[in-house]
């Protein structure tokens, strides 16, 4: 499966066509699409835009807490959410960190999470997974996506961020060194949670939100308070 770029009324947006063919409705958009926020501006296009009677979007806060939408519960704050009722879109805002979307076709269940450092440290993704495999999702059947985020060609960190990942069990592979510069993947850190989770099938969209040309805001190239949006819905 490949992903492509899609222009859709004002938005325009990465996604993974066969999986939509497979119930999964969902988009990485790019800095030129309109912002869906909390107080849920331009929130009524969007809706009609994707046929969606609902959408969801959480104040970050950079933790694990992952929340289970059924039954009409609507969080106000946290970092990941794992979707059971159809037709409602779980939005997540990003502007260098990694959104991961996670899809169990068969159930069918689908999570989106906001997988920045300290999130990833945390362990927000594997408690995804667990969520949804808690829930009666088969965790070998579990597809994950990673969307545009800041890549290793880029993300330079300190010693103190390679400390936390290797106290925490992550391998040297998720870093590079380049004379006395240090960059971190935050793509293969979470392929390494993924696959000791079990996820083997990881579709990563491998783009860099800071080198990408302005197609993606970045924080690290001084967008401090834009972000785009990426949504995850079950159809």
């Amino acid at each position: 499966m490949t992903h492509q770029l899609r222009h859709t009324g004002d938005w325009s947006y990465f996604h993974i066509p066969e999986l939509e063919e497979k119930g999964l409705l969902h988009g990485f958009f790019t800095a030129s699409s309109p912002v869906v926020t909390i107080d849920k501006t331009k929130g009524r296009d969007f809706l009609d835009l994707f046929c969606l009677r609902d959408f969801i979007v959480l104040h970050q806060e950079h933790g694990d807490q992952v929340h289970v939408i059924r039954d009409g519960y609507r969080p106000m704050s946290g970092d990941g959410i794992v979707l059971l009722e159809k037709n409602v879109a779980s939005v997540i805002k990003t502007a260098d960190c990694l959104p991961i979307i996670l899809f169990e076709p068969y159930y069918p269940i689908a999570s989106i999470v906001h997988a920045g450092w300290r999130g990833t440290l945390k362990g927000i993704t594997k408690n995804a997974v667990n969520i949804m495999t808690g829930l009666g999702g088969t965790r070998e059947k579990i597809i994950a996506i990673l969307g545009p985020s800041v890549n290793v060609c880029c993300y330079t960190v300190g010693e103190d961020l390679y400390t936390a990942f290797k106290e925490k069990g992550f391998s040297d592979s998720i870093f590079r060194k380049a004379g006395n510069t240090l960059f971190l993947s935050l793509r293969q850190a979470n392929k390494e949670v993924l696959s000791k989770e079990g996820v083997s099938v990881i579709y990563d969209l491998d783009i860099c939100t800071l080198c990408t040309d302005g197609l993606f805001h970045s924080y690290r190239r001084g967008d401090r308070d834009k972000r785009q949006i990426n949504f995850v819905s079950i159809i």
